[in-house]
């Protein structure tokens, strides 16, 4: 009986320390599985607090890039208004430089007038044209009116 109560107790130091094994790899499990749940916690609040601040740069961009489409179409529109200002005032501009010239040409045309003179500006190119060929008819046969070419 002693033999049997000494093996007995053999056995029991023999679960005792399986116990204390399992208990000791039980902790060490229970130890890692806490260190997850914190780091888990942590990453999501991390993810969380990321999360959140994408989002208000997403809204600002929108935000922003709503205020520039605006800035531009009103630009389009500014620029639109004054590209038909800047036409009308080339077109005036070129308008009072044709009247100018014309009232050049008209000063001339009186000051030859003046002289008892026909300007040229007042014979039609055709009228031109025909009355330099009647000249030219007269002239004799070889005779060369402009620069080596008859006319």
């Amino acid at each position: 009986m002693v033999a049997d109560a000494h093996k007995l107790h053999e056995s029991l130091n023999d679960l005792q320390a399986s116990y204390l094994d399992v208990a000791h790899s039980l902790s060490d499990q229970l130890t890692y599985i806490k260190k997850f749940d914190f780091s888990i916690d942590l990453n999501t609040d991390a993810i969380t607090n990321l999360s959140s601040i994408v989002n208000d740069v997403v809204i600002q961009s929108q935000e922003r890039l709503q205020e520039v489409t605006k800035e531009i179409m009103w630009l389009n529109i500014s620029f639109f208004g004054q590209s038909e200002l800047h036409t009308a005032i080339r077109q005036l501009e070129f308008a009072l430089l044709q009247l100018t010239k014309r009232f050049d040409e008209v000063t001339n045309a009186v000051q030859y007038m003046s002289l008892g003179k026909l300007p040229i500006s007042f014979v039609n190119p055709t009228t031109l044209h025909n009355i330099l060929r009647n000249v030219s008819l007269q002239l004799p046969e070889n005779f060369e009116l402009i620069a080596g070419t008859r006319i």
